[in-house]
């Protein structure tokens, strides 16, 4: 597991607060977590390699299969358990958090949504393929229902290829994400494994590859300007909503305690 976003850049990348890349080669069972809780985000579940299986205290239960998508959003509080089967020997799957905006939508009751990979659009120009998980990408509009002014990209670019892209001029602040091969951005390269921050800008945003083509993500967002308070599992806008959404999960991890008895 590679975790990127703590408190050194929670700041700098709002609304974001986590990007978490999960690999594992020579699975040859299923692995996750176990029942754990989170508040006050919305957490988007991707899974590239294998299967996902999740529960959660809003009633939802599903396997996402590779290349569909999840959103949870914790809201006042909710806890779940993720499990991935192997595909193959392997499991690979991302996950991206963002706060939620403080006041009601922080403190809402939970809820989750599914979106099947077939459902989500693919935008294939000359040099790339371009997967629209949240927000809009040159006309294609992604079917998911996001909270705040998201774009979440998965882009793959041909060698020698060029990426070109206007975001909405709100989305100042975002990363990019090289899952594989090279990707150079204003005189910048990015190995598999690294994460980019972009200086906040309105600017066209340019990729380009060179002899081997690159799969890489980018996520955009109009920033939130309030306080970023977390606990690692939560994030929220006050110390009062902190309390309350850790209250909120202790209840619910009892009643699921009892409920196993």
């Amino acid at each position: 597991m590679t975790a990127f976003i703590d408190a050194d850049n929670i700041h700098e990348l709002d609304p974001f607060v986590l990007w978490d890349h999960f690999e594992a080669k020579d699975v040859i069972r299923t692995t996750g977590l176990d029942y754990h809780g989170h508040s006050g985000i919305n957490a988007i579940s991707y899974p590239v390699t294998g299967k996902l299986r999740h529960l959660d205290s809003s009633g939802n239960q599903v396997t996402l299969d590779s290349g569909d998508i999840h959103v949870m959003t914790s809201g006042n509080g909710i806890i779940h358990k993720d499990t991935m089967t192997p595909q193959n020997g392997r499991v690979e799957s991302f996950s991206l958090w963002t706060a939620l905006p403080a006041g009601q939508q922080e403190m809402a009751d939970a809820s989750s949504a599914n979106i099947a990979s077939h459902q989500i659009p693919l935008v294939e120009e000359a040099d790339s393929a371009t997967k629209v998980l949240i927000g809009n990408y040159k006309g294609a509009l992604s079917p998911i229902e996001y909270s705040i002014a998201v774009t979440y990209l998965d882009i793959i670019i041909a060698p020698y290829g060029v990426w070109h892209f206007e975001p909405d001029k709100l989305q100042t602040t975002g990363f990019i994400y090289v899952r594989s091969g090279r990707a150079y951005i204003g005189g910048n390269q990015l190995h598999p494994h690294q994460m980019g921050t972009l200086h906040p800008s309105t600017l066209p945003l340019e990729i380009r590859t060179g002899s081997i083509g690159t799969r890489l993500f980018v996520s955009l967002g109009e920033p939130l300007h309030q306080p970023f308070i977390s606990s690692g599992s939560s994030v929220h806008s006050s110390t009062v909503n902190m309390s309350l959404g850790e209250q909120r999960i202790k209840h619910l991890m009892t009643s699921k305690k009892i409920d196993s008895l």
